[in-house]
């Protein structure tokens, strides 16, 4: 079986000041800017992830997880709690099908 070296390239402040930030927004806005808050986390690892050379690059969008999160936390609320499982999985499912490698474009967008 082959094996590829994955690299993490990510520092402590950066992502300090992303928390800080995206905590913030979150807590002002009584947690509607999570989902975005989570991207941006995603994004920023993604942007940091190196596989055998090449950077990964995370598109999902706030928007895009709102109504999914919406509807876990209403069935995880009705079910007491048992839907949680199902429910962490199906984000699990949605962040990995929507990392992917970095193309050219994806590259140049880039900013350590």
């Amino acid at each position: 079986m082959s094996s590829g070296k994955f690299e993490f390239m990510g520092a402590g402040f950066s992502y300090w000041w992303l928390t800080y930030w995206t905590g913030f927004l979150t807590l002002i806005t009584i947690g509607i800017f999570g989902p975005w808050a989570y991207c941006a986390k995603q994004r920023w690892i993604a942007r940091r992830t190196i596989i055998d050379g090449r950077p990964l690059v995370f598109k999902g969008t706030g928007a895009g997880i709102f109504g999914n999160m919406l509807v876990i936390f209403f069935l995880t609320i009705i079910t007491l709690g048992i839907y949680f499982p199902w429910g962490w999985c199906k984000i699990q499912r949605w962040k990995t099908n929507n990392l992917q490698f970095a193309d050219d474009s994806d590259i140049q967008k880039m900013k350590f």
